[in-house]
């Protein structure tokens, strides 16, 4: 990493920006309006299921935790220092942007090191392009257990996290538009490819390339060899 950072600043800053080490927090929330969450996630479902259809949305979902999979099979990306330390499911409730071909999934992720006191959500995006899906890592929530319970030790469930997914991600999914109804909130979806229409370096100009870019980085086994393929010559 200090040789990238010799060679060009601009990649490692890419990098911290849209990659999966990307580390923010959670503001502290113990409760939740159970009714509220479920509103939510209900609301979310139907507007995504409305969008790609039933069957298109499944099979959405299925090829996201396919890649997934494979990420941890092969230990690439930050699956290479989980290990069977992490366990994880990939919420089944997601957003779809208007035109249906971008998505905000969220993973959540239950750390069962016995020495770890937080859990956490990875942001994790989809982006249509050319009638195929590809699927990038992104931001993660850190999530301290002392925030949510009493035992620090202990996993959070599933249900607190996709709670908390829910009231942190989700909620700025649908917004009422001028006459109180529900409509989808298309400034969501900016952080889905935050370069997008942008000149980045020599090699980085659209964003299909952007995209491109970072499945290769998700998929590479030396992520710094790649990024540098990337570099101004």
């Amino acid at each position: 990493m200090d040789m990238l950072c010799r060679e060009n600043n601009f990649f490692i800053l890419l990098l911290f920006i849209i990659g999966s080490l990307t580390f923010t927090s959670c503001k502290k929330h113990k409760g939740y309006d159970v009714k509220e969450i479920a509103t939510i996630r209900e609301r979310t479902l139907a507007k995504s299921q409305s969008i790609l259809g039933k069957d298109e949305y499944y099979s959405i979902y299925q090829m996201a935790n396919d890649s997934i999979n494979n990420w941890r099979k092969h230990e690439l990306e930050g699956w290479k220092y989980f290990g069977n330390l992490v366990n994880y499911q990939l919420d089944s409730i997601f957003c779809v942007n208007k035109t249906g071909d971008k998505i905000f999934f969220a993973i959540l992720r239950r750390n069962v090191d016995k020495d770890t006191t937080g859990d956490g959500i990875s942001y994790f995006y989809g982006v249509k392009i050319r009638n195929t899906w590809y699927f990038l890592n992104a931001p993660y929530l850190v999530l301290l257990r002392e925030w949510y319970q009493k035992d620090i030790h202990t996993p959070l469930p599933f249900e607190k996290l996709k709670q908390i997914a829910t009231s942190n991600i989700y909620r700025g999914y649908l917004i009422k538009d001028n006459t109180g109804d529900w409509e989808i909130n298309e400034r969501f979806f900016e952080q889905v490819t935050p370069l997008s229409n942008r000149q980045i370096g020599d090699k980085i100009k659209t964003e299909e390339e952007y995209v491109r870019f970072m499945v290769e980085v998700n998929w590479s086994s030396d992520v710094n060899a790649t990024i540098r393929k990337y570099q101004e010559e």
